[in-house]
Formats: C-alpha cells, structure tokens, sequence
C-alpha cells in the first residue's frame, strides 16, 4: 500500500467523534496507576494534585474548569464520559504512567492520549481561556516532565511487544511497513532483529525518536545549491507567499503572523513578505528536523507557548488543534533555528518546530556557529505528533516541485523547492 493512501487522516490527531473520545476518556478512569497499583482509590500523583489544586485556588481556573463541560458539543444519550474536572484529572492521573499505545492504521486517540482527553475542550470559549492560561501551559508542562521520566525508562518498554495494540503486533508492524514499503527492520536502525526483544529499543522515547537507515531517506544531488528539501516527513499544509509582520492570526483566512513566529526576533523584518512552508507530522512519522539547505546555523532559540489552544470555530469535529495550523505557528512552544544558506540567493531561512499538545518537547542539537550540509540533523520532536514551517526572504525566487501539493505527504530529505532563475528577486 502507498504512503499516500493515508493522506486523507494523515493531519488529523483524534477521531472526529466527541462520543469516541468521551468514552475513551471514560475508561482511562477505571485503568491502575501502573503495575503496583491496582486500587482505584489510590492518590493522584502529586503533580496532578497540584493541578487540580491549582484550579481550585484560582477562581476564574474554578469558573472555566466547570463551565467547559457545559459548553463542549455532547449527543445527550452519550453516557460514558468524565462530567466535571476531578474526574478528568484522574483521567491524566492514569495517562501519565502509561506508555501510548498503537492505535490503527492512523494511530487517533491513543498516539496522543492527553489531546485525547482534552480535545473535546479546546473547541469551547472557557477551554480557550483555560488553555490560554500561563498557570494552566506551565503546570501542563510539569506533567509532561513527570510523563516523559516514564517515557524514558525501561518500563515503558512494554508497548513494544507483539501483543496487541503494541507497537510490533503483526497489525502494527503491517502498517508501519506499509507506509514505508519495506520491513520495519529494513526501515529503521534497530540494535536487535528480534521483536521480543523490543527490537533493541530501550524505551518508549527511544523508539519514538528511533531513525531511517541510512538508504531511507538519502539527499538527491546534494551539490546543487539551488535545490531545497523537506526537513521533515510530513504532509503539505499549505505553501504561503507575501507573509506579513503582524496578522490576525487568530481569525481564519488571515494566516501567518511573523513577529509572532518569531517572538519579535530581531531578524524578522528580513522575512517580512516572504514565504512559509508549512508540514504536518502524525505520530506514526519519523520525528528528526534535517538541515533543508547547505549553511551555517546563526541563531536558536526555544520559545515557551500553549499546548491546547486552538482557533474556535463551529465545526463540530473536536480536533480543532489539527485545524489550527497556522494559528498554533504564533501561540504553541517552539524552537528556531535560522540558517545563512551558502546559496546568497537563498540567504538567511528560518526553521520553525512547533510542539503541540504532549508533543512540546523542542530537542536542538545544533548551536550558532555550526556548519550544516543538506540533511544534516537538527534536532527532534519527542512524545507524539507535531507541526513545523520552512520561512523564506522575500528575495528568495522559491518555486516548488509540481508533486508538492497540500494534502500530500513529502519524505524528509526529498527536494520540495528549486530556486526559479538563479538570480535573486529585486
């Protein structure tokens, strides 16, 4: 089966029933702690009764926390579902010793179980201003930091067995080699041959972050400067030109706001009409950022922002963070990374990692000063799936392969744009 047959739900996170994510939800309550834990009644973790103290000291957290459930879109003969915030904590409580399991061929709801819980919310005014709050993105950060210590360590290796709904079931190994046409082991390093032996991963991040052998993804005529490659496995948003410095993003339509992106950098009045690129990546994706031109890397930076916040609309499909591409670009945790291009056409580029949801983890691995060839790693995304831009100067004559189309997916290191004329726009 072709990569391209997934197109269709590839930028989407979670089913597009708010029933199935209530009653997925409902039954993450009833799920121990973990192994040794087994009472239902056991205490939240300490980090979830932080949260959960949190809202109730902060009465406008209090207001909003009660008045998301009334507002989220819900069929009254749905019965199984969390009704008000202390059952949603215990919800997360049981998430976050947890491992995400494989979902399908998609992977919806259980490659990002917290957008999971949380996304029938995002859709609603109080769960915009929940999700807006900076107490409520930094306490959500403390629980991802405790999730990801769990992520990273041996325990979490049991997802990577042949059971199933685990990550090397003949049903997930079939998927995953179908996306790619080749074998899981063809595909990617693994330090073991053997499925029961997690296929020498040593934890759920390990996998999660595990990378193509090296005849996977190899750059196409690494010595034409004029060519410039995806930096990411991903699917096409949307390809956008004339990019302002300031914009309602927030409104749909209206798009990409740079100083925004940026974070009011001092660099972004050279972007200032110029050109974003923007792909999708799900979590069933290979989540390393390669370098898309040859250069050297003048500044980084990471950016602290939400993780659930969304443009509302009216659609009643709650995966509005999916729909929210551009939006999230200037409200999301984010990482830039801007590369002086040896091409002088090309100049000074921008990549822009954006996290969202349990996916806020930014990994650079390249520092102001480095010397970058074409495909070079940058860094990764941990945890699940997530969003990333390619921006241009406005002098730089960017014209894009016909194959680069929204809607279609783009392998990381593939060719996506070629300089029109070789001369640089006035």
């Amino acid at each position: 089966m072709s990569p391209s047959l997934y197109v269709p739900s590839h930028g989407r996170w979670v089913v597009n029933k708010t029933a199935v994510l209530d009653g997925w939800t409902y039954g993450q309550r009833t799920l121990p702690r973990d192994k040794k834990a087994l009472s239902s009644d056991r205490k939240l973790a300490p980090v979830i009764q932080e949260f959960q103290q949190l809202i109730e000291d902060d009465p406008e957290l209090f207001m909003h926390f009660h008045r998301m459930f009334d507002e989220v879109r819900r069929s009254d003969s749905n019965l199984n579902r969390v009704n008000n915030y202390k059952e949603l904590m215990v919800a997360l409580d049981r998430i976050i010793t947890q491992a995400p399991r494989f979902g399908g061929a998609n992977n919806l709801v259980m490659g990002v179980p917290i957008y999971a819980v949380l996304a029938p919310f995002c859709n609603t005014p109080s769960g915009y201003s929940v999700f807006t709050n900076t107490k409520v993105n930094a306490q959500l950060h403390k629980i991802f930091d405790v999730w990801a210590e769990f992520l990273v360590s041996p325990e979490s290796c049991y997802v990577l067995s042949t059971k199933e709904q685990c990550w090397f079931s003949p049903a997930a190994l079939d998927v995953m080699s179908e996306r790619l046409g080749t074998s899981f082991y063809d595909a990617w390093v693994c330090r073991d041959s053997d499925p029961d032996k997690h296929y020498g991963f040593t934890s759920w991040d390990d996998f999660f972050t595990r990378r193509f052998r090296p005849q996977m993804r190899t750059v196409l005529d690494p010595d034409n400067p004029n060519l410039i490659t995806a930096a990411c496995e991903a699917y096409v948003h949307t390809i956008q030109s004339n990019v302002r410095a300031v914009d309602k993003f927030w409104i749909k339509g209206h798009s990409y706001s740079l100083s925004h992106i940026f974070n009011h950098d001092p660099f972004t009045p050279l972007f200032v009409g110029g050109t974003v690129y923007q792909g999708i990546l799900s979590s069933l994706d290979y989540h390393h950022w390669h370098s898309p031109v040859d250069g050297i890397v003048r500044k980084t930076c990471l950016i602290p922002g939400t993780y659930y916040a969304a443009r509302l609309d009216n659609d009643p499909d709650p995966d509005v963070v999916s729909r929210s591409q551009d939006f999230v670009t200037a409200m999301a945790a984010r990482a830039l990374i801007f590369i002086e291009s040896d091409n002088p056409i090309i100049g000074l580029m921008c990549f822009v990692a954006v996290g969202l949801g349990e996916v806020s983890t930014c990994e650079i691995t390249v520092k102001e000063g480095d010397r970058l060839k074409k495909g070079d790693d940058l860094g990764s995304f941990h945890f699940g799936g997530s969003t990333h831009c390619l921006v241009f100067r406005p002098q730089t004559p960017l014209k894009p392969f016909p194959h680069v189309q929204p809607g279609t997916v783009q392998n990381v290191n593939s060719n996506i744009f070629c300089i029109e004329d070789g001369t640089e726009k006035n």
